[in-house]
């Protein structure tokens, strides 16, 4: 398995895919590097891919304040995969930081091509929503 097919099933939308399933995500993978300051995502703009940081670190931020500190490992914009509604957040590069990026419209083609890895990824969407829902009813 590469490094990329490995690091992408440890996101949770992709865990539990079978190999050849993720071989197909895989394809739809491209490094990304930006340096620090720049802005990977901006709050507002439409959304047209997931980012997986594999090295550097993130802040996000809403309305020019801090949310949160992203690193290795960390991921942003799995919704943008299935939809391409605007941006939450604002991310920027603090460091030096690599990505491997998902492109909606690459992504979309292989869903259409491949209509287990989209039944997959409604599951997997599924639950994740239950396990937010579950969360706010604490």
């Amino acid at each position: 398995m590469s490094t990329t097919m490995e690091s992408l099933a440890r996101v949770p939308l992709f865990q539990g895919l079978d190999r050849k399933a993720m071989e197909r995500v895989e394809r739809t993978a491209r490094p990304r590097s930006f340096k620090a300051g720049d802005a990977i995502v901006k709050e507002g703009e439409e959304g047209v891919g997931f980012y997986l940081i594999t090295s550097g670190k993130v802040a996000v931020t809403r309305g020019g304040a801090q949310l949160n500190t992203l690193g290795a490992g960390d991921f942003f914009g799995e919704m943008a995969l299935l939809d391409n509604h605007r941006r939450s957040a604002t991310v920027t590069a603090t460091e030096g930081t690599d990505c491997i990026v998902l492109h909606r419209a690459d992504f979309v083609a292989e869903l259409r091509a491949n209509p287990d890895l989209a039944v997959h990824l409604l599951a997997s969407m599924s639950r994740r929503l239950r396990e937010l829902d579950e969360k706010l009813g604490d």
